[in-house]
């Protein structure tokens, strides 16, 4: 490529002073530096807000051949060959990289001289981003739920736009980036729920946006029944709570101090809704006790040892009465599975 006022004047279109000794330390130029290329080039094209350092400086000729180049618009070495004189390489290349950026395709989102947009941008986020990435896929008028990072535009408090050694361009790898706003602690406890122990905050969340309460991947209890057997919830008799999906009522999602993330304590739990069975006798009474014990007690046949509520009835559904854990027809029938009596 050679330069077009070569082309279309020769040399004398710069070199105006062939004849005069005292030109000759500036090449014979009628101008130097900038003031030169301003005679052709707009210079409010190059002196905007924004300027890249070299441009700010006068530098044209770091970048561009005065005279011709293999090279579009003059360019001394082919982008990003070029913009990697002054910026490190290294930043730009990681396990995950921008297809632009991977394709060198730099000034597909930087202006290379000046710009009214920080970091010298064509257009501002999220809109540079849209030019390549579908709009509705992040922010669509059609869904009901939108992740407020992405709904402000702000695209580069989670994704780096260059290169990252994390996946989807990510600033750090799932949990990490997802703690940099949720508070990590209230993720942690006794008991965590096995997705969240793993970082999987993506199993069970839409990163952008969805049509599910918390940006879920489905509603409740669609979403539970991914892991969760089905077939556990939807016996014969099903726990009201958990035939109308309220899962949540009852456990917390992520973690808890209680087994089985629980938000209370199992029977302290089922007092909530159920708070007559404390006031009397439960189930039976005799000479030495008012009836049967809810707790401090201890059951080998229970999955924790402790003894509560849910050691006789199952909490989300059972093919027996009363949502009895044990086959019965008959209450009394139920204590067989623990008491042993003599028939005479």
């Amino acid at each position: 490529m050679v330069h077009p006022i070569i082309k279309e004047s020769g040399c004398v279109a710069c070199h105006t002073r062939p004849h005069e000794m005292e030109a000759k330390p500036q090449k014979f130029l009628f101008a130097t530096g900038v003031d030169l290329c301003f005679t052709c080039h707009d210079r409010k094209k190059f002196t905007r807000k924004i300027q890249h350092p070299p441009v700010a400086q006068g530098m044209c000729l770091s970048c561009h051949d005065v005279h011709k180049s293999d090279n579009p618009n003059l360019l001394i070495t082919a982008t990003p060959g070029l913009c990697f004189n002054c910026h490190d390489k290294e930043k730009f290349e990681k396990k995950s990289t921008h297809p632009p950026v991977a394709g060198g395709m730099c000034t597909s989102c930087h202006n290379p001289h000046s710009s009214n947009i920080e970091k010298l941008l064509v257009s501002k986020p999220p809109d540079l981003c849209f030019i390549c990435h579908e709009k509705d896929l992040y922010i669509s008028d059609t869904k009901k739920k939108h992740h407020a990072p992405v709904l402000k535009g702000k695209c580069l408090s989670c994704h780096n736009p260059h290169a990252s050694a994390a996946e989807k361009l990510l600033l750090k790898s799932v949990p990490g980036i997802c703690f940099t706003c949720h508070i990590q602690a209230e993720f942690e406890d006794k008991y965590e729920h096995p997705p969240v122990e793993a970082g999987m905050c993506l199993s069970c969340h839409e990163p952008h946006q969805g049509d599910a309460k918390k940006l879920l991947i489905a509603d409740i209890p669609t979403l539970c029944f991914n892991c969760h057997d089905k077939g556990e919830f939807n016996r014969k008799n099903q726990h009201p709570p958990v035939s109308a999906g309220m899962c949540p009522v009852c456990h917390k999602p992520h973690a808890s101090p209680y087994t089985s993330l629980l938000r209370l304590p199992t029977t302290d739990g089922c007092l909530q809704c159920h708070p007559e069975i404390a006031k009397s006798p439960h189930a039976a009474s005799g000479f030495t006790q008012a009836g049967h014990p809810l707790r401090d007690r201890k059951d080998p046949k229970a999955r924790y040892g402790e003894f509560s509520c849910a050691s006789c009835h199952n909490p989300h559904s059972s093919e027996y009465m009363k949502l009895f854990r044990y086959k019965a027809t008959k209450p009394f029938e139920l204590c067989l599975n623990c008491h042993s009596y003599n028939k005479k």
